[in-house]
């Protein structure tokens, strides 16, 4: 196939006097206003703020409602959202889909490829933990810290890791200790400098997999579950109600892992905020955006 390069000024050309159209006034009875729930994680919020952009170049305005996964999902049984950011499926958010998902639907495949897993520091020799199990020997919790700092008390990857202490006989000797994401952080953080030995519940998509900073540990009793997709997911009833080209735009939404850790990273390391990180991910992808809307990929030279 002959190299294709895009050019960016004419395909958002494009976009922009297709939106122009998109923008009219619409039929009584559609929709302009579209409630957006995002679970209250920065990688979610790119993502977010990237169908936020698309349902903005569709002509709707766009309200936020934002918390963590415990207030979020219960929305969509409630039809209090149009659409959410995201569910993961179909184990990570399992339990939550089960109680609350029965009257929602998948959307749009956002990213393939999401898992939760427990990593070490990377100076945490490989020949002394390889393994979740060998957090147990002797000589390893003589170095690791017996705290274990997760996120959220609803979030998985918080009830997860309890389960795993469980499941690897690790209960007497380490606790999983629930709190906000900024701890979480801040502990990664405050460790690595003074190169302690910890262990880090986390997953994939999120920055810290770009920074060649952490070592996933083998689950080999797969406590914490295998690969996930994360779906854009709403009230069935509530996107029925929406437009059918919108409908249509925002089945086609997909995200790669990568396309997520970069955006995250812009928002965690650079200091942009979560619009401004999808924004500059959308300029540098305008052949993304136009397959999208379903306009021509408009080509040069």
């Amino acid at each position: 196939m002959p190299h294709v390069s895009f050019s960016r000024r004419i395909v958002l050309g494009s976009i922009a006097g297709a939106v122009a159209g998109l923008a009219a006034p619409r039929a009584r009875g559609e929709r302009d206003t579209v409630v957006l729930g995002l679970v209250s994680l920065s990688f979610y919020a790119v993502v977010g703020a990237v169908v936020r952009r698309v349902l903005e170049l569709l002509g709707h305005e766009v309200k936020v409602r934002e918390g963590p996964h415990e207030s979020m999902f219960p929305l969509l049984s409630e039809g209090a959202v149009d659409l959410m950011v995201a569910a993961w499926l179909p184990e990570g958010h399992a339990e939550y889909w089960e109680r609350y998902g029965r009257q929602a639907r998948e959307v749009a495949r956002l990213y393939d490829g999401a898992r939760f897993f427990w990593a070490v520091p990377e100076y945490v020799p490989l020949e002394s933990v390889a393994t979740i199990g060998d957090l147990a020997a002797p000589q390893v919790m003589a170095r690791m810290t017996r705290d274990i700092q997760a996120i959220g008390p609803g979030a998985t990857i918080t009830t997860a890791s309890a389960t795993v202490l469980a499941r690897y006989g690790l209960a007497d000797i380490y606790r999983v200790l629930p709190g906000s994401s900024a701890l979480w952080l801040d502990t990664y953080r405050r460790l690595s400098a003074q190169r302690i030995w910890f262990v880090f519940p986390t997953w994939t998509p999120q920055f810290l997999n770009n920074a060649g900073t952490l070592r996933v540990l083998c689950d080999p009793l797969g406590v914490l579950g295998h690969t996930n997709h994360a779906a854009l997911v709403a009230p069935s009833a509530r996107f029925d109600a929406l437009p059918s080209r919108t409908r249509d735009v925002l089945s086609r939404v997909q995200l790669s892992l990568e396309d997520v850790n970069l955006m995250d990273w812009a928002v965690n390391v650079d200091g942009r905020s979560t619009q401004e990180a999808a924004r500059d991910w959308l300029q540098a992808n305008p052949h993304r955006l136009a397959r999208w809307l379903g306009e021509p990929e408009i080509t040069i030279d």
